[in-house]
């Protein structure tokens, strides 16, 4: 990009310089008949509204005299309330003592949508509590990832794959890092926003609850078109207290010659122990699996 320069009429210079570069094009043999890359679309983030939901107890003596039953709906409140904080809906929840009320931040699409999270709580539907909603803005909020999220202990081994794949660097680019691209070959539901924190999911047991169908709560953690992509990964549902753990992968393309790329997978950031080890060993045959379905997609066609 070129610095964005002010003349003193407030005209900028850069259409200047762009004009000049354009006719250094025109008059360079072998160049005119090239087609002008397609421009890259900067990724549109969605649009929320922010809320204070107050639950508000609906006899005297609440919670201080819950019922087995009530504890029972309030178990199910708790469950629910996690979904919808795994879900990127609800920021923050729990009780506030003194006036004893429950409070919840959401962040949804509409205020809609926010009546409609509160009205369908276990509490409110089993008429242990009324609820009250404020539209608010957050204006500031801690960023707050637990430690947990990574091995205690690191590995010093990695998982390393690489493939040669029949298609131009950028296409294979763009099958990366895009949501359609990633449908094409991965998985048939999946979601990247391309900017450091965005969205990596790719979700697997789409009738499983969200949060245990994929690579929900991943992100992008770098990436240098069209050369480079890291992200962070996590286990299947299956490997237990791992599926909480973190690991993170770097991808490194490289054009071998007009329509065939090298792709390297390097899978890092592994804990040590027995489980660990199961780990790798799922991930040294899953990645085999997901590589050669990227070859096989831009020999075949996406895949369905």
């Amino acid at each position: 990009m070129f610095p964005l320069l002010k003349r003193k009429s407030g005209k900028t210079i850069k259409s200047g310089i762009f004009a000049i570069l354009i006719s250094i094009v025109m008059a360079t043999p072998g160049l005119r008949s090239q087609t002008p890359p397609e421009p890259v679309e900067e990724p549109v983030m969605p649009e929320f509204k922010e809320y204070l939901g107050k639950l508000i107890g609906l006899r005297p003596g609440w919670p201080d005299d819950m019922t087995p039953d009530e504890e029972k709906v309030m178990s199910r409140h708790f469950i629910y309330l996690k979904d919808l904080v795994d879900k990127k809906k609800v920021l923050m929840a729990g009780p506030c003592f003194g006036d004893k009320f429950g409070l919840v931040v959401l962040r949804t699409d509409d205020e809609n949508e926010a009546n409609d999270i509160m009205k369908n709580d276990p509490s409110v539907m089993a008429a242990l509590h009324r609820y009250e909603l404020h539209e608010m803005a957050v204006s500031l909020m801690a960023h707050n990832l637990s430690a947990d999220r990574l091995p205690h202990i690191f590995s010093r081994r990695d998982l390393r794959k690489d493939i040669i794949v029949p298609a131009s660097r950028d296409q294979v680019w763009a099958a990366w890092t895009t949501s359609e691209g990633l449908k094409s070959f991965f998985s048939p539901a999946a979601e990247i926003e391309l900017r450091v924190g965005g969205k990596f999911e790719i979700q697997f047991i789409l009738e499983a609850p969200y949060g245990r169908r994929g690579s929900e709560d991943c992100f992008v953690l770098s990436y240098l078109p069209p050369e480079m992509l890291s992200f962070e990964w996590n286990a299947p549902p299956s490997f237990g207290k791992l599926r909480d753990k973190r690991t993170h992968v770097v991808l490194q393309f490289r054009e071998i010659e007009p329509g065939k790329t090298s792709v390297e997978l390097a899978h890092l950031g592994w804990g040590e122990g027995e489980e660990w080890d199961k780990l790798f060993e799922y991930f040294d045959r899953a990645w085999d699996t997901v590589l050669a379905n990227l070859r096989k997609r831009f020999i075949d066609g996406p895949l369905e």
